[in-house]
């Protein structure tokens, strides 16, 4: 009686055991009835990878994390074990096995399946790990914070310029240009007032040579004809100017041009009537006897005017000459002698 006591004890205790790792299987959502598929997938960094962490495939469930441990090699690379509980899914031996982040905190294995050959129980399959929320958050604003870093200490920069350049005098000299401008704009402000007074002063005369020009305007607009005319006959001399009529006056007056310089040529060659009389001082020479013929025949008319003109009929037949009149002649004949 007291050994069926101590096997009912051996066997309650075994039983509880059993139902201990059963249950602690079951929470883990392990089977152990179930025949396990167990793969393997090496990462460098498992972070947010627990023990119960599940594995998808197009956001299904078909599995979950059993293990993870370092590689034994040394190489200190962490390898994840992991147990498919679909007997249907083939997982080809390139099929790869992604750490994600399946929503905000929570991180998980997904499958990307290749092709080609099948993979068996406990083959290695390829690792890989996407960028957590909060590491693809931090690659997005660790430049941005570069960025804003770079912009605070150059605004900080820009800050103590601007707090170096206004000094007293800076600040003064602002201050004066303020009343600078203000005194312009004042000034702008009555030189309007100046022009509108102008402008109402000069209104009727405004008005007046606004009715002038509307005149102007109506009166050509009267006489476009007229205009007309005058534009088409303005056309018709340029039209003929164009056509040779200017060319003909040219060459017309290049051949007087040239006919007169062939004249002045003959007349400095003494050639023809005019060439003589430029060349020749012959007639000079005779007008010269003749106008000093002439003298002593006036002269001597003046002094016996009774030997031309008489009145009774009766000339005198002998001259009457003073000494003055004796000496002229004698000028006159020692110029003839000369000459």
């Amino acid at each position: 009686m007291k050994i069926k006591r101590e096997y009912s004890i051996a066997a309650l205790v075994l039983g509880g055991v059993g139902l201990l790792i059963f249950g602690v299987n079951f929470l883990k959502g392990l089977d152990l009835f179930q025949k396990r598929n167990v793969y393997h997938a090496v990462y460098n960094n498992v972070s947010g990878i627990t023990g119960a962490s599940p594995v998808y495939y197009n956001g299904f469930k078909v599995g979950q994390v059993i293990k993870t441990a370092l590689k034994e090699d040394g190489s200190g690379y962490v390898v994840i074990s992991f147990q498919i509980n679909e007997e249907s899914l083939a997982i080809p031996k390139n099929t790869k096995v992604q750490i994600y982040s399946a929503d905000l905190f929570t991180r998980a294995l997904q499958m990307q399946l290749g092709s080609g050959e099948l993979a068996s129980a406990g083959d290695t399959l390829v690792g890989d790990v996407q960028l957590s929320l909060t590491d693809a958050v931090g690659a997005q604003i660790d430049p941005l914070k570069a960025k804003a870093e770079g912009m605070i200490s150059k605004v900080d920069s820009v800050l103590n310029a601007f707090q170096q350049m206004l000094n007293k005098q800076t600040v003064s000299d602002i201050d004066s240009s303020f009343s600078s401008v203000r005194d312009a704009l004042e000034t702008l402000s009555r030189t309007a007032e100046r022009i509108d007074r102008l402008v109402a002063a000069e209104s009727a005369t405004l008005s007046a040579t606004v009715h002038n020009l509307e005149t102007v305007s109506a009166t050509l607009a009267r006489n476009t004809d007229e205009l007309d005319h005058i534009f088409t006959n303005l056309d018709t001399l340029s039209t003929d100017l164009a056509k040779g009529r200017l060319r003909k006056i040219m060459d017309d007056m290049a051949q007087t041009s040239a006919e007169l310089k062939k004249v002045a040529t003959d007349i400095g060659k003494g050639e023809g009537t005019m060439g003589k009389l430029m060349k020749d001082d012959s007639l000079y020479t005779n007008l010269n006897h003749a106008s000093a013929e002439l003298d002593l025949l006036l002269e001597d008319l003046r002094t016996n005017p009774n030997r031309y003109f008489s009145v009774f009929g009766k000339k005198d037949r002998l001259p009457k000459l003073s000494d003055a009149d004796i000496e002229r002649i004698g000028k006159v004949l020692e110029n003839e002698k000369k000459n």
